[in-house]
């Protein structure tokens, strides 16, 4: 997800100028790795059966007789996963490691190696990887899907979560605040308005199919379960520091 490159702006020598390269390079990387990649899919191999019996990238290779060429990109493909594993547990790790000192999540996420990584929250996301394995064990018919809906759940309420947080800051901003941003949001604000309307627009597009209304469910008890969580622990912990704070001053 692109949107760890917010979360590695914390840790960069110069962001005012890596960030925003980053940032314009996604939308050429996604046309380059995505779009067109699947218009050269969709131009050679029946639509209706990519991805029905495996990779699709697989299945060309297979039709054109280079099996070697399909064990090669099996091993791409797996590269990549790792690659996405390695990162999601990068953001994840220190997302959880940010907020515990911020003291809105276990301070055990707080603890970190003597070379600096959150160890805690590394093992956590191991942990949780481990149970997908054994999930696709459990059921290997429906864990994909399953998984895939509630990934999509989370990306999407992520991004709706940046989009409404930058709009809401945006707002509280002065004017000369605005022209200081050395890097403003382009089309302000219907892109973001339009954003916010396309992430409401998945959300239904998950609740309408039955296959994905599981992800729409579980999504929901797990934002419960954190809001139950901010105000039983975190927003009494946040009040009692408010209170101690001129005593120790």
């Amino acid at each position: 997800g692109i949107e760890i490159i917010g979360i590695t702006a914390g840790e960069a020598k110069d962001p005012q100028r890596v960030i925003p390269k980053a940032i314009n390079a996604v939308p050429l990387r996604i046309l380059l790795f995505y779009v067109l990649t699947l218009f050269v899919l969709m131009a050679i191999y029946p639509w209706t059966q990519i991805g029905s019996q495996g990779s699709p990238f697989v299945q060309i290779f297979d039709s054109l007789g280079i099996s070697s060429a399909a064990t090669i990109l099996n091993i791409v493909v797996i590269s990549a996963a790792v690659s996405a594993i390695n990162s999601d547990i990068f953001g994840a790790g220190r997302m959880m490691f940010g907020l515990a000192q911020q003291g809105q999540a276990p301070k055990g996420f707080a603890k970190i190696s003597r070379h600096g990584v959150p160890w805690m929250t590394v093992l956590v996301m191991g942990v949780t990887l481990l149970a997908g394995v054994l999930l696709n064990y459990l059921i290997p018919e429906n864990i994909f899907l399953v998984i895939a809906s509630i990934a999509t759940f989370a990306t999407v309420w992520v991004w709706l979560m940046i989009l409404v947080t930058q709009v809401a800051m945006r707002r509280s901003m002065t004017r000369e605040q605005v022209a200081e941003l050395k890097f403003p949001v382009p089309f302000w604000p219907y892109a973001p308005i339009a954003a916010i309307v396309f992430m409401v627009f998945i959300f239904g597009v998950l609740g309408y199919f039955p296959e994905t209304q599981a992800a729409l469910m579980v999504g929901a008890v797990w934002i419960v379960l954190l809001v139950v969580a901010y105000l039983l622990w975190v927003k009494p912990a946040a009040g009692a520091a408010v209170e101690e704070a001129p005593e120790l001053s």
